[in-house]
């Protein structure tokens, strides 16, 4: 991970508590997710550093699930210094109940 990422993410981890996953199915990935979207917009780069594989097909069915995510894109560097468009996730609204 860069410098940049690496400070962004810093300070998400810094100004919110987000627990660790405690196992990677699906249903908990998606639940770390929200929880995580659900303070601020996260980057398919710094999901992947909390421990969330592949964000996109989560958020794909979050979205399947009735919840309003936006993406919009961004370049970051990897943890090989690439420069990446990735794509930044943020929640506009939850599911109807």
């Amino acid at each position: 991970m860069n410098n940049i990422t690496t400070a962004i993410l810093a300070k998400k981890q810094s100004d919110e508590t987000i627990q660790s996953l405690p196992n990677t199915s699906y249903a908990t990935q998606r639940s770390f997710i929200l929880q995580c979207l659900r303070k601020c917009p996260h980057s398919t780069l710094e999901l992947r550093a909390l421990g969330i594989c592949s964000p996109a097909p989560r958020i794909n069915e979050l979205r399947n699930k009735g919840y309003v995510i936006k993406t919009t894109r961004r370049h970051e560097y990897d943890s090989a210094g690439v420069i990446h468009s990735i794509a930044v996730y943020t929640l506009l609204a939850s599911r109807n109940r």
